[in-house]
């Protein structure tokens, strides 16, 4: 079993993005179906340290498929440097008491949901289970650019084929230069996905029919003709009539 943590939120539509990541258990991106909640469980534990018994109230509302609540704190460092955490804010309203920050695990959803600033700001993270067989396992490597425009979340830009070797692929994604944009931001991301699944897709499709004008013009991701978005790179690099070198 393979698992896959999505989060998306920021302050608003206008720039939210999408961050994702792959999971591990003892080194290994595929997990045992028996130990999938405690992986969860540790996911999230790890970023709420304050919370008293966090992975215990994680792993029950999996288990019975509940909702847990809790406050979020503020990180900060005493006078010897060391980590304490501040309580957040409350406000009453309406005979109600209402967090300045908390977050919510939904064990039926498998999602993650952080509000800040009473609500103003929220971030939402979704776990995705999947059941990939032997002999359809791939992995790809993408440059991912973070709300590069309003409404946009996120933009998956593909520069290799799916990788049949898992360490091949993370020593790709270690070498991989991003582009040096001030804004968007953008992220090197590693994934094990289904090999035949991921091949069909449109998305997928139109990258390597990129990468193909690519080769074919002599171009590299990072000359001139790049585009953040693809159709707009595919219209590029056929503009390009000769062979130029990368």
């Amino acid at each position: 079993m393979y698992i896959t943590a999505s989060t998306y939120g920021g302050i608003d539509w206008h720039d939210s993005r999408t961050i994702n990541e792959q999971l591990k258990s003892s080194g290994s991106y595929n997990i045992g179906k028996e130990v999938i909640p405690e992986v969860i469980a540790d996911d999230i534990a790890k970023d709420f340290p304050y919370v008293e018994n966090i992975r215990e109230k994680i792993l029950q509302a999996l288990d019975q498929k509940t909702c847990f609540r809790f406050a979020i704190k503020a990180e900060e460092a005493d006078g010897e440097g060391k980590t304490t955490y501040k309580d957040c804010e409350t406000c009453e309203m309406n005979g109600q008491t209402y967090l300045e920050q908390e977050a919510v695990f939904d064990g039926n959803e498998l999602t993650l949901s952080r509000d800040y600033a009473y609500g103003q700001v929220s971030y939402i993270t979704s776990y995705y289970v999947e059941d990939i067989p032997d002999d359809q396992i791939g992995y790809i490597v993408t440059e991912d650019f973070l709300a590069p425009t309003k409404g946009v979340p996120l933009v998956q830009r593909l520069y290799h084929d799916i990788f049949d070797d898992q360490d091949t692929a993370q020593n790709y994604a270690k070498n991989l230069k991003p582009h040096d944009l001030q804004y968007p931001k953008s992220i090197v991301t590693f994934l094990v996905c289904n090999r035949q699944k991921t091949s069909m897709q449109p998305w997928y499709q139109s990258e390597m029919e990129a990468l193909k004008l690519m080769e074919e013009k002599g171009q590299t991701y990072l000359n001139d003709s790049f585009c953040i978005f693809t159709k707009s790179h595919i219209e590029n690099l056929k503009k390009l009539s000769t062979k130029e070198t990368a």
